[in-house]
């Protein structure tokens, strides 16, 4: 019988074998897949741009809703009802223009509603970037895609709304880390 397997171009397989060789391409399949999810959820923050600010968040600062700040791209609009008024925004600490270490101390930088994640870099929308400028005196330790809230003057310069450069800026801010509990108690 081994001589008609043989001639027939079969090979012999055990059952140990079969098992071991679907595992091994299971496994060589699904661990990056999964480490990628993994990798993927374990960096991702919430999306502020979805969240509602509370009406009565218990402060003299007007919270900042980042989905009222997005302007019609195509007619290049926006809303001018925020310009100058005093708000407390918050947002992910990101670098501008000019890179920016880990733990330096700034005076100056980028808020934006999503910090992306490890794989896919956040969203740069000119109407969804707050240039913050703090007060003189009033410096930051920077931390890329962190958490933070600024208090400040908002306002409000033309531009694309689609470009690279911030619409909005946040003068004579201050600035301190924040966490998801400050989320709850500043957003729906």
């Amino acid at each position: 019988m081994d001589r008609s397997r043989k001639a027939r171009g079969k090979l012999p397989i055990s059952r140990r074998t079969e098992v071991r060789t679907l595992l091994l391409v299971l496994t060589i399949t699904c661990v990056p897949v999964l480490a990628t999810v993994v990798l993927i959820t374990s960096t991702t923050e919430p999306d502020l741009g979805d969240l509602k600010p509370k009406s009565d968040a218990g402060g003299k600062n007007l919270v900042l809703d980042w989905s009222a700040l997005e302007q019609n791209r195509k007619a290049k609009t926006g809303p001018v009802e925020f310009n100058g008024a005093e708000v407390h925004a918050m947002g992910y600490m990101m670098e501008g223009d000019v890179p920016i270490k880990t733990g330096e101390r700034i005076t100056d930088f980028v808020l934006l509603p999503d910090s992306g994640n490890a794989l896919h870099p956040a969203h740069r929308f000119g109407d969804q970037m707050v240039a913050v400028h703090l007060e003189k005196g009033n410096e930051v330790h920077f931390s890329p895609r962190r958490l933070v809230s600024a208090w400040g003057t908002l306002r409000t310069s033309p531009g694309d709304p689609a470009g690279p450069e911030p619409l909005y800026h946040l003068d004579q801010a201050r600035a301190q880390l924040a966490n998801r509990e400050d989320l709850h108690r500043y957003y729906k």
